[in-house]
């Protein structure tokens, strides 16, 4: 079983409020910033960065409502993306959905002047056995 290790990013958004990112490439060039959120069912991904930034990718659009700590969400839309690359993993075809996150973006606007392409959830971090070290600031995944 091969082994990616992927340096997280911890940020002090207020005292004793912490967030993980990672930084995760799309298609050839592109990279962006996700959440670890291990709290979330299903890993997501701005809608709004999918349509400005991966060219390639499919859309399907379904009538799904999700519901999240705060409310329901409804509008998503799932997505096949050619490929995002996790340090040495590369997936192609990755399945996902897509949804507005412009009210998160909004908060880490204002703390850091961050952008987000998405969460990484639990179904992700299930399905690669993931390790998140605090201590060493990475995630390991296995595949």
């Amino acid at each position: 079983m091969a082994k990616s290790i992927i340096p997280i990013e911890i940020i002090e958004l207020e005292e004793e409020s912490f967030h993980l990112f990672i930084e995760v490439g799309f298609g050839k060039h592109k990279t962006g910033n996700l959440i670890i959120d291990t709290g979330a069912s299903k890993t997501v991904f701005d809608k709004s960065f999918v349509k400005e930034w991966i060219i390639d990718h499919q859309i399907r659009k379904e009538n799904i409502t999700s519901s999240g700590i705060n409310n329901a969400i409804d509008d998503i839309e799932f997505v096949i993306l050619e490929s995002i690359r996790f340090k040495e993993l590369i997936i192609e075809n990755f399945a996902t959905a897509t949804m507005d996150l412009s009210h998160i973006n909004a908060i880490y606007e204002n703390f850091g002047n961050r952008h987000i392409a998405g969460l990484i959830g639990s179904d992700f971090l299930l399905k690669y056995n993931a390790t998140i070290s605090y201590k060493a600031k990475h995630l390991i995944i296995e595949y």
